[in-house]
């Protein structure tokens, strides 16, 4: 099964295509999920990585996901049929075991609901994709990613080489 993940692609030769820092991703995701305009409930998280430059950060679906191996109630599960880890709310204890090991961060404590969140990818149709004004984010596979980072480290070299 390919899993899908939510990727950020931008474009180097197009200034316009980065991350605009209107945090809409984070506000869609907060709508589409608990009908809240608070970011803080989002599973995307846009990350500032200082001197105007944020990228939004969301569920890898590890391959080996240790938020899964580690929750002692089995409420996080993949389902194999779609490649994504769910969590099942009424199974979740609040523990944040899970958060703790997540390497990108990428699982929180619904502080409200008091259960683990991360990203389900909208059921199949991820309001942050459909909705990103400056459109650089995708919804992908780890394949499809690797390729574009390698085309964007070519063209890197390519005008390193030029320059010389």
């Amino acid at each position: 099964m390919i899993r899908k993940r939510i990727a950020y692609f931008e474009n180097r030769q197009d200034p316009e295509a980065v991350c605009s820092r209107c945090r809409m991703c984070e506000l869609l995701c907060a709508f589409h999920h608990h009908q809240v305009g608070n970011p803080g409930r989002a599973c995307i998280r846009v990350i500032s990585l200082g001197q105007g430059e944020d990228i939004p950060v969301t569920c890898l679906n590890c391959e080996k996901p240790p938020c899964m191996d580690i929750c002692p109630t089995g409420a996080l599960h993949r389902d194999e049929s779609v490649g994504m880890v769910w969590v099942k709310k009424d199974l979740c204890i609040g523990c944040a075991m899970c958060v703790n090991v997540c390497p990108v961060g990428a699982v929180t404590l619904d502080l409200v609901e008091g259960v683990a969140a991360k990203c389900d990818l909208c059921e199949g149709d991820p309001q942050c994709v459909a909705y990103c004004p400056a459109k650089v984010l995708k919804l992908t596979d780890a394949g499809q990613f690797a390729r574009y980072r390698m085309k964007e480290f070519a063209k890197f070299m390519k005008s390193q080489v030029g320059e010389s």
